[in-house]
């Protein structure tokens, strides 16, 4: 083989190579556009077991949360594909998803903290 032909077989490989690869990669999908990966629901449990509590989020963002029988708006919060967080009135609550349904949730007010085991209803 000539050094010109030792070329073309060498670009041809290489672009063999790379266009492998961009295609793998074009192929696979992160984690926070998979499916499944929606928080969008309502995700009910009790805090410490015993008081309930419903969680409810909708494009993003947690709407709202009910607690002793009272529904309340969330004016702010913030959502990824692993974890949900959100404040009110100086009470903050952390959620991490645990599955595609379940999820554990940590509530930190001036009264004291708590945990609950979530599930998407």
């Amino acid at each position: 083989m000539n050094i010109v032909s030792r070329s073309l077989f060498l670009a041809a490989s290489l672009s063999l190579v790379f266009a492998g690869a961009a295609d793998a990669k074009s192929r696979h999908k992160s984690p926070s556009h998979s499916v499944g990966s929606s928080w969008d629901g309502t995700w009910s449990g009790a805090w410490g077991g015993r008081d309930p509590t419903s969680i409810t989020i909708s494009g993003n963002r947690v709407v709202n949360y009910q607690y002793g029988g009272a529904t309340t708006p969330v004016s702010s919060s913030r959502v990824t594909a692993k974890r949900v967080t959100y404040s009110d009135n100086g009470n903050s609550v952390v959620m991490v998803r645990t599955g595609a349904n379940t999820a554990t949730a940590k509530l930190h007010s001036s009264q004291g903290d708590g945990e609950a085991t979530l599930t998407r209803q």
